[in-house]
Parts: structure tokens; sequence; C-alpha cells
């Protein structure tokens, strides 16, 4: 220990790493002493009754918390918590309690540890969010609604059509998410420095003890590895763009001169001087929440690139806090777009208006010229492409159109006579027809995006059984730690 310590190395770096280790990884930290001191005896490495004592007073801080401040003779909370230990049950079985054992291979643990159950919660909201847009899908099967490519009125769709796409997004995001969630899950413990022990210790006890999976393969790495802290900072920027992507289209769709969604009440703000207004304030700070998280766990990636393999601070306790509130404060993202969503409402006579106002259907004029009339896609296009310059240019709207007008730009065109029918222009233009005829696999038609929804739903039910699983596994894990380590010891020695 140092005779006295820098007030600046204190203020700036120990205090605030001790406090934000209290906060966020006591519990974990104390889990791995009880799991490590059952496995020490089951080895036949420490005395039965020295390692209840061990367990009893670990457990006596995990019940009732550990409320002193920070105190500069010691370096972390580690040590402090050793110190309190020794004069509870007394030096040399706080000393064995960490044969084979280090603050390297225990800070990878509790990280990880720490880790999976932040996500397992980020999962949890996704999961939520999901349920919501599937019962909006459903809600909205024959909301015909303009979709954009550009920014520029695209082709007729349903709101059920575009809410999938977006759902499809987080289903992926989900597959990443499990997929991370089982990487992370594995042991770092016995690692101890970097290269194991001498002690015949069991490493897959271990795991066993604290719900992993397995123990990491290689101890250099058990230590030493980031690259699941870039992997957390991935999976979560990457679900925030496909939310943002999201938020701002209803920002757009919230527009007076759009009007196609209504916020609640509750989630709109006034202005100070003008009364008309309804500022959807909750999707704008949603929006700026985003920027601000992605803005954060990007600066993840700067931290291990230039540190090398080994236990060091870049990937220790200086990277932790980038994580952490990249994931609080996605939890806060994932629940407000849920609220704003739960209570949105839909405009869907404006919607169906805006489709027969605009061109949005003459895709569809286009494919009957070459279906029924035997065009090529190419002539039919032109001729459609006329037909909308001489509209627009006259201030006119498709619906303003005709099969004679059809008909006459096709002769100027081709120098052929098109006998396009009314009826079939009437057809052609008008969205529902557009919608229900797309009925290919992934289309807008309603049994289509039905089917799509019911996939979907059962594609969920599924990543809520792993998630439920995984969940009680992790609490599973802390009831034994905390109550049944000794009937254990007794029945396996």
């Amino acid at each position: 220990m140092p005779d006295s310590r820098s007030p600046i190395y204190v203020n700036h770096i120990l205090e605030p790493t001790y406090n934000f280790t209290k906060e966020h990884f006591l519990p974990y930290l104390l889990e791995i002493n009880i799991a490590h001191a059952t496995m020490l005896a089951r080895q036949k490495i420490l005395k039965i009754a020295d390692t209840e004592k061990i367990i009893k007073a670990n457990q006596a801080i995990l019940a009732n918390g550990y409320g002193k401040k920070y105190d500069p003779v010691f370096e972390d909370l580690f040590f402090m918590i050793e110190e309190d230990l020794k004069k509870e049950i007394g030096e040399e079985l706080v000393g064995n309690m960490h044969i084979a054992f280090s603050r390297n291979d225990m800070d990878a643990t509790m990280y990880r540890m720490v880790s999976r159950e932040k996500l397992l919660h980020f999962l949890t909201l996704l999961i939520e969010l999901k349920k919501v847009l599937l019962c909006l899908a459903k809600e909205h099967e024959l909301t015909i609604m303009p979709a954009y490519t550009h920014n520029q009125q695209a082709q007729p769709t349903t709101f059920a059509h575009y809410l999938l796409a977006v759902d499809c997004s987080l289903e992926r995001d989900l597959e990443r998410g499990i997929s991370l969630l089982k990487r992370i899950n594995e042991s770092p413990m016995g690692a101890a420095a970097l290269g194991t022990s001498g002690f015949p210790i069991d490493r897959q006890f271990m795991a066993t003890q604290l719900a992993f999976e397995k123990p990491m393969d290689n101890s250099y790495d058990s230590i030493s590895a980031a690259d699941y802290m870039l992997e957390i900072a991935s999976v979560i920027k990457i679900t925030l763009s496909t939310l943002s992507r999201f938020t701002h289209d209803l920002m757009f769709f919230a527009t007076n001169e759009v009007d196609a969604i209504r916020l609640d009440e509750s989630l709109v703000q006034t202005s100070s001087i003008m009364p008309q207004k309804r500022n959807p304030s909750s999707l704008e700070h949603t929006k700026s929440l985003i920027s601000r998280t992605i803005g954060e766990v990007n600066t993840a990636f700067m931290m291990p690139h230039n540190a090398p393999f080994g236990d060091i601070v870049d990937i220790g306790d200086d990277i932790q806090p980038i994580l952490i509130n990249g994931f609080s404060h996605s939890y806060q993202i994932i629940e407000l777009l849920t609220e704003i969503l739960q209570h949105i409402e839909v405009n869907v006579d404006k919607l169906l208006t805006r489709c027969r106002e605009g061109f949005s259907t003459v895709t569809e004029l286009a494919d009957v010229l070459v279906r029924e009339y035997h065009l090529s896609f190419r002539d039919s296009h032109s001729i459609v492409r006329v037909l909308v310059r001489r509209l627009a240019d006259a201030g006119k709207k498709i619906k303003d159109g005709s099969a004679a007008l059809v008909n006459e730009i096709a002769n100027e065109i081709l120098g052929n006579q098109l006998i396009l029918s009314e009826e079939h222009y009437k057809n052609a233009i008008d969205p529902y027809q557009f919608v229900m005829v797309r009925s290919v696999l992934g289309g807008p038609n309603p049994k289509e995006t039905e089917r799509q929804r019911i996939r979907s739903t059962q594609s969920l039910a599924s990543f809520s059984k792993e998630v439920e699983t995984y969940r009680q596994k992790f609490t599973s894990y802390k009831l034994l730690l905390r109550h049944n380590s000794y009937n254990m010891l007794s029945n396996n020695n």
C-alpha cells in the first residue's frame, strides 16, 4: 500500500470507479467469492468448515449491502471488502479464499455477468415492442397508405406492410442479441491472472455455479477478450439505427401536412405562444436520445483497438460505464417508442385519399398494358410516364385521366392503336386493387401480410421462450449461492 495517494488520482479515478463498481458489480463480486470458495471445498483445497465461514461472511454482505464510502487507503472495492472480511473471519481464511483466484478473472467474469443480464433486459423490451408492432399490423391490414422512395410517393402499400418491414429488422436485432448472449455466457473463472493455476480447480463447476454455459477455452483469452464488448456496442447501435429510421418516419407522418398519425395528448407538448400546436416532443426526445446513445457506444470502439492482449483498464473499468449507459439509454428509447405506439391513432381516410390523389398507382397501369394488351414494359412505361406528365402539368390527378387519353398517347408514341378499356383504367388506378393484386410472397396483399404477421408472432414466441429460459437460469443460480451453498457442500464432500 502506498503511504498516500494523489488526491487528483483519487478524485478523478479511484473514487468514481469505486462508486460505479459498488453500484453495478457488488453482488456479482460476492457471488463469485461464494462460488469459488465452494469449488475449493469440493476439490478438497479448503476445509468444509472454513468454506462455510467464508460463504456466510460473503452472504451477509449480499443480504445487508455495503454502504461504506471509498477509503483512499485501499485501491478499490475488492480490497476494501477483503479487509472487512478479514475482520469478520480472519486473515488466513480470506487469504485462502483467493487460492487460484485473481482480480483479473474475477473482473472479466463479473463484467460478463452484468452484461448478460443487461442484454437480457434489452431483448425483453424489444420483444414487448415487437408485440405492439404486430398488434398494430393486424389492426391495419387494410389501411392503404402511400409508400415512399427517395422521399417521394412510390406505390400504395398498407400500414401493416410498412410495420412488418420494421418488425423484420427488429427480428434480426433479436437474433443478433440472442446469438451474442450465448457468446457472452462463457466463464473466465479459473484463468486466474492469465495462466490458470497449479491447484486442481474445477472450471466447469465454477461455470455451472455462476450460470455460464461453459468455461472459456483459453485462459489468456479469458482475461483479455474485448470483442464481446464491441458486439454489445454493435447490437445497441444497429438496433437504435432501426429505431431511428422508424422514429424519423413517425415524425414525418405526424406533421400537419401529412397528418397520417396522431400522438396521444399525454405524449405531446404545446407552444408557449401558439395555442394550436401539438408538438410531437416524445418522438423528438426519442430521436435525440438515439443520436446521443449511438455517439456514446461508438466510443467503445476506441478503447480496445490499440490495447495489448491482457488485463488492462481499457477493456476493464474504463469501458464498463460506456456499455452500461448504452444499455440504460436504450431501455428508455424502447420503452418510449412502445408507449407511443400503444396509443397512436392512424388517419386511415387521409392515407387512402392521398393514394387516390397522387400518382402512386401508375405502376399497376403500366403492368396492365403489359399483362392485358401485350405491350413491352418499356413501351408501357413510356406511355404512362407521358400520361403523368400531362396530367401534372395541367394540375390534375391520376383520377382525372382516362383510358381515352392513354390510348391517344400510345398512338403518338408507338403509332399503334391501343384500345385500353375504361374499366381496366379505373381498376388499375384504384389503390385497393394495387394492393390486392400484389399477393406474391412478401407483398402487401392482406392475406400475405397476415401470413407474415403469423410467422413473426410464432418466431417471437420462440424468442420469448429462450429469453425466459435465460432469465430463470440467471435467477436460480443467485438463490442457490445466497441460500443453499452449505447443503451443496455437504452433499458433495
